[in-house]
């Protein structure tokens, strides 16, 4: 017990430890919010594991992320709305699952980047995203770019915010959406041969991490200003996603 014990420690790497630490971060956001989270994890994911594992391993962290949060508000879930989403979603894979088979993984922090920046700025893109009032478009849209891009954005969680006005219930139906989505998205590179297990060590950190961010995040819900949030946010993904431009550019 103990000889295992030293063995699990002496194997820890300070990538595994930045991982436990940036995801307890990243939950704690959508754990308080219930967006942005899933976005900075998915920008800084390539600094820290090869960039074909970004997207996978990013779903199965924020799997596990979405889970420990409706875990703890499910009585709040809207179950109504959950169908459309569902028929939306599995469209999605179909249509974007294509995509992946002919896209290279080292493209892949380019296009978050990219994609990243357009949504924050480019004031058409946000318009026509902020737009969609259909559950099956959202749900197509939110799993279908999830896979090649890890987190297109709230589409979900700007939907759910028209439809509802109970904040607990739009993070709790939000969570059991994104729970969905991110079953979806392991799923598909599970079958498409990502192999889970080689990427053990820091998916078992990053899961950890999930779930020790949603328990703070659901404690420190209600105390933090969302309007200053969402500002500094705006700023911190375009630095980040910058930054990632740099770091991956391949022009």
């Amino acid at each position: 017990m103990i000889d295992s014990l030293s063995t699990f420690l002496t194997a820890i790497t300070l990538n595994d430890l930045s991982l436990f630490f940036l995801t307890t971060f990243t939950s704690t956001i959508a754990g308080v919010f219930g967006l942005g989270g899933g976005l900075i994890l998915a920008i800084t994911l390539p600094w820290f594991v090869p960039v074909n594992a970004v997207v996978p391993i990013h779903g199965t962290t924020q799997l596990a992320s979405n889970v420990s949060r409706l875990i703890m508000s499910y009585q709040h879930v809207v179950w109504s709305l959950v169908p459309k989403f569902v028929i939306g979603s599995l469209a999605g894979v179909a249509l974007f699952s294509l995509v992946l088979t002919n896209l290279s993984s080292q493209y892949i922090p380019v296009i978050i980047a990219s994609y990243l920046l357009l949504s924050l700025w480019v004031k058409s893109v946000d318009r026509l995203l902020s737009k969609i009032e259909n559950f099956y478009l959202v749900g197509m849209l939110q799993t279908g770019l999830g896979l090649v891009v890890g987190a297109p954005g709230p589409l979900t969680v700007t939907l759910l915010m028209k439809k509802l006005s109970h904040r607990e219930q739009i993070i709790a139906t939000a969570s059991l959406l994104m729970v969905l989505v991110n079953f979806a998205k392991v799923a598909t590179y599970a079958t498409l041969g990502f192999l889970f297990w080689d990427y053990l060590s820091p998916i078992i950190f990053a899961i950890s991490g999930a779930f020790f961010g949603s328990y703070i995040g659901t404690k420190l819900r209600g105390k933090v200003d969302p309007l200053r949030f969402l500002h500094l946010l705006k700023w911190l993904l375009t630095l980040l996603a910058l930054q990632t431009l740099i770091r991956f550019s391949f022009f």
